[in-house]
């Protein structure tokens, strides 16, 4: 096995996040239903923006499993992310600002391809509504998997979203295949209920094939087909050797390395719930890959989660690691 250069290496969509605030009224009269991400064309998303001209939208670079990447960087990791971008105005915004939060980002801007993008509707309950165009994120496959970066990479991190296309299923059982063949371990989000939906039978194929799952309740609740917090828990844990099921304000449920934890939520005034699973990823698995225990490392990753919907946007304006330092989460 080459030298260990990277902590975590992420591969998933390349996304460039505009938030806007919005009411239910708003969501109702755009035909969309709450809480729900759905794949949109361009047009689509401008239409969405204009109807809200007046509620002015925040930017930022993004994509589930970029945004755990980001914060687990954030938190004094070594990372890297495998991605595709456009060579647009948002890819060329995406590879900086990538740069400055201190992820390798392991892509080119591709000349006549659009950079993907999410209009994110953020309603008063901290909900989201997710339109979102892949733009060429869609073409990504497993050729733009990086066999020597997973070998020089502790963790694979793969985002459950890939699934939506042919060549990105492709990428994520490549990437499963090059960890075991480097004894690289890898993780698998879920990422949103519809994945699990459309693609059930190929998640139950892959978390035979990972190291580690991390699903939401809604998430789990889909893949067991049990509506009862403790059947869905119960099953999981029977489905899936190591997992997180996190459950909101009421924190999560983890078994990883032979311990079972139920850890309970931070206290916490959400005005938006976006990233609030993929700062809990990073957290975790910064808190197993720097010597903490797996409780540990659920406690730091519920407190980041709590502050992370505590403010708008997937990434938190304090640093993560002073926050978890002056909390006494981490040490040093």
């Amino acid at each position: 096995m080459a030298e260990n250069i990277f902590d975590l290496y992420g591969i998933g969509n390349a996304i460039m996040d505009l938030q806007v605030r919005a009411e239910d009224l708003d969501l109702l009269e755009l035909g969309l239903t709450k809480g729900a991400m759905r794949l949109s064309e361009p047009h689509e998303q401008k239409k969405i923006i204009e109807s809200l001209e007046t509620h002015h939208p925040h930017l930022a670079s993004g994509g589930s499993a970029a945004n755990t990447v980001i914060a687990f960087s954030q938190l004094g990791g070594r990372t890297a992310y495998g991605c595709l971008v456009g060579e647009d105005d948002f890819g060329r915004a995406y590879c900086r600002e990538m740069s400055d939060l201190g992820v390798i980002l392991y892509t080119r801007p591709i000349p006549g391809k659009v950079t993907g993008t999410s209009v994110i509707l953020i309603t008063p309950d901290a909900e989201r509504t997710m339109n979102t165009h892949l733009g060429v994120s869609s073409e990504f496959g497993p050729e733009n998997v990086s066999e020597e970066i997973v070998s020089q990479s502790s963790w694979v991190y793969l985002e459950g979203y890939l699934l939506a296309s042919p060549a990105g299923r492709e990428a994520i059982f490549r990437a499963v295949e090059l960890a075991q063949k480097f004894g690289v371990k890898s993780a698998l989000t879920f990422s949103d209920g519809f994945i699990v939906d459309a693609f059930g039978s190929t998640i139950e194929e892959l978390t035979a094939k990972v190291d580690l799952v991390f699903a939401n309740f809604t998430e789990a609740s889909k893949f067991t087909g049990a509506a009862d917090e403790a059947e869905v828990i119960r099953r999981m844990k029977k489905s899936v050797k190591q997992g997180v099921v996190t459950l909101g304000a009421d924190g999560a449920e983890v078994w990883y390395a032979g311990t079972s934890d139920r850890l309970p939520g931070f206290k916490a005034s959400a005005i938006d719930l976006t990233g609030a699973g993929d700062m809990f990823a990073g957290g975790f698995l910064f808190g197993i890959t720097h010597g903490l225990t797996s409780r540990d490392s659920a406690v730091l990753a519920c407190f980041l989660a709590s502050k992370v919907v505590s403010q708008l946007g997937p990434r938190l304006n304090e640093n993560p690691r002073k926050l978890a330092l002056d909390a006494g989460l981490l040490s040093g």
